[in-house]
């Protein structure tokens, strides 16, 4: 029994590893060859010893989320009942192939610092139409709206969780109930990573410059009033080119080096970013 766990064990710490360092490979050919810019302070040249701590420490971040992966089933998802603030409620919504476990550490992280009413959304399945995806993420909003009494939420998404709440604040009746979104490396203009996925449902939408993402980017990237801040990274692994993590509109485009895609959700710097927004809207 004991040489079984041992093999799970190291196969959970092998795969993300293999993966992480697979997709830097692709990073590294993306920017060599398809060289893209925004203004900001992303690092241009990044430092060797920074850069290989940063891919160690996605690798770290990816088997967390891989190892966490089945506490979806008792992480806080809706609201049972409603906890009094004065505050809109947050709502997480994650990437591509994830769930609400996901977001457990910036939950704790948000409520060891006072905001009572923080909540995780999870979709199924991912490889479905991103329209429909969207529209779970809608019922999940108005679901805690309804349960909490609030007028609007804020949202905080990873990844692919940026594009499917821009379309449902969009398209989906969510307009003035979202008073601010927070997105987290989200491929806001797809991703050319998205070419190596199967060509079909969401990954195909989320292809850099799809017909989906410029659908959502016509009449406004920023729809419904709310107030958008991109939050990413020059060394993500997921998004290229780094610029397709930026939305025009935004309140700001705030770059945070060295830190790999699933990084982000588990990063201080990146929690602070996302507590000091939210207080100050």
């Amino acid at each position: 029994m004991i040489w079984i766990l041992s093999v799970v064990l190291v196969v959970v710490a092998l795969i993300p590893t293999y993966i992480t360092l697979a997709f830097y490979l692709v990073w590294f050919y993306d920017r060599r060859n398809f060289p893209a810019s925004v203004d900001g302070d992303e690092v241009t040249n990044p430092r060797p010893g920074r850069a290989l701590g940063a891919m160690l420490l996605e690798a770290a971040s990816l088997t967390f989320l891989v190892a966490t992966y089945p506490l979806r089933l008792v992480q806080d998802a809706s609201p049972k009942r409603a906890r009094a603030w004065d505050r809109p409620p947050v709502v997480l919504v994650h990437g591509y192939g994830g769930n609400s476990a996901n977001f457990l550490w910036m939950q704790w992280r948000l409520r060891r610092w006072g905001f009572r009413n923080v909540y995780a959304v999870s979709y199924t399945p991912p490889h479905i139409n991103a329209r429909k995806l969207a529209a779970q993420v809608a019922r999940h909003v108005e679901r805690v709206l309804e349960r909490t009494g609030a007028q609007q939420v804020d949202l905080v998404c990873h990844s692919m969780g940026g594009p499917l709440s821009r379309y449902a604040i969009k398209n989906l009746g969510l307009a003035g109930r979202v008073r601010t979104v927070i997105t987290l490396g989200s491929p806001h203009h797809g991703t050319r990573i998205a070419a190596l996925f199967p060509a079909r449902g969401a990954a195909a939408q989320m292809r850099y410059r799809s017909p989906f993402v410029r659908e959502l980017a016509e009449g406004g990237e920023c729809p419904g009033g709310a107030r958008f801040h991109c939050l990413y990274s020059d060394m993500d692994n997921f998004v290229l080119p780094a610029a397709t993590a930026t939305l025009s509109d935004a309140e700001d485009n705030l770059c945070l080096p060295y830190l790999g895609h699933c990084a982000l959700l588990y990063s201080p710097r990146v929690a602070r970013a996302v507590a000091e927004r939210l207080r100050a809207d």
